[in-house]
């Protein structure tokens, strides 16, 4: 754990600096730059569900080798990530990416189909992404989080006039699409709509032009960052709307970043059960697995939860992929997969299905801080 902690905060690791291990996972995720909070914690909750397998004499007696590589939220550089793992270790299987635009390259370059290697996990919800067929998703998409949410906001709050904000890239593309067909679908438009640049992570311009409108609600379509600062700026200009936003938005993240009293009241829809839900199985296993490295009145993150279940799905893959674990057995261990219970959350990938779960719900910053459901 230690290793793999330090190795995820320098952003590069090497197999000579690893103890000796026996199956390569391997993880792009950015552990640098405007998304590196979110890519750490994805990395560190597959960690610590690799770490509990390994201590427990791993699989079949062979250790698992999770090796992370920083991305830096670019796509291209995911990719390079990517080769470098088939070429380099000869991964067995990749788990937990991070981003739409990572996952759209890896699908046009067909990197996973030509090198028959499945990616467990991804932290996307994008549409275009759903049908590839080596990449197993542990998430709802954005389509049904967006759904939900304006759902919720038309038919139960009676709210018509709805602003959009999203991020320049294929996920904020994916997003707006999303909440488009669910507006027009309840017969509603957005009364305008902003965007920002991804890789500067500037919302003035965004923030302006919706407090202009001051709709009732601003549906956010950002990662943490960005978020924060809109939600910031937003509110020192005066607006008073309600502001929304999707799971790629991490509370911890936003808490940090800005004081409570700016982010009380924000909506964040969440595809995964509430980490101290402790009425499941899983999340009792979670908690106690990321207990040891939360710091006094530190709560574990749906990031960390997600890494969690991603690695927890890789492992029950590999334990079917034979007395020798390689991509091809993984492959074909989560292709005949079918309907999987985690320990309370449940995926399915029956019937030649990619989208694992659909699950979704909604929850919101507490006055005192903390989300309620």
């Amino acid at each position: 754990m230690t290793v793999i902690r330090h190795l995820i905060f320098c952003a590069t690791l090497s197999l000579t600096s690893m103890a000796m291990a026996d199956i390569n996972i391997g993880q792009s995720v950015p552990t640098t730059g405007i998304a590196a909070d979110t890519g750490k914690a994805l990395a560190i909750g597959a960690s610590l569900y690799f770490s509990r397998v390994n201590a427990q004499g791993g699989i079949n007696g062979e250790m698992i080798n999770h090796i992370v590589l920083d991305d830096a939220y670019d796509a291209k550089r995911a990719v390079a990530n990517t080769r470098t793992f088939i070429e380099r270790d000869n991964v067995a299987a990749l788990v937990s990416y991070f981003g739409s635009g990572s996952g759209l390259e890896l699908s046009q370059s067909r990197t996973l189909e030509n090198a028959g290697l499945p990616l467990i996990g991804i932290y996307s919800g994008a549409q275009s992404l759903r049908n590839n067929p080596n990449m197993f998703h542990t998430r709802a998409s954005y389509a049904e989080e967006v759904d939900k949410t304006i759902q919720l906001l038309t038919t139960h709050l009676g709210v018509t006039k709805i602003g959009l904000v999203a991020q320049s890239d294929a996920f904020g593309q994916d997003g707006l699409e999303a909440a488009k067909a669910a507006l027009a679908k309840r017969k509603l438009s957005a009364v305008g709509e902003a965007r920002y640049d991804k890789n500067s992570g500037d919302v003035g311009a965004a923030a302006k032009t919706m407090a202009k409108l001051n709709p009732e609600v601003v549906l956010l379509i950002a990662v943490s960052q960005p978020a924060a600062k809109f939600v910031k700026q937003y509110r020192e200009l005066g607006a008073s709307s309600q502001l929304y936003t999707l799971s790629p938005v991490q509370y911890e993240e936003v808490d940090k970043a800005i004081t409570r009293k700016l982010a009380h009241g924000l909506g964040i829809s969440q595809v995964y059960p509430y980490p101290n839900d402790a009425r499941l199985r899983l999340i009792r296993e979670f908690q106690a697995d990321s207990a040891a490295m939360l710091n006094k009145g530190e709560y574990p993150s749906y990031a960390l939860l997600e890494g969690y279940i991603s690695a927890k799905l890789t492992v029950e893959a590999l334990k079917r992929a034979g007395k020798t674990p390689n991509r091809e057995g993984v492959l074909k261990a989560m292709q005949a997969l079918g309907r999987y219970d985690l320990g309370g959350f449940v995926v399915d990938y029956s019937n030649g299905k990619r989208a694992g779960s659909s699950f979704v719900e909604l929850t919101m910053v507490a006055p005192a801080g903390g989300l309620t459901r």
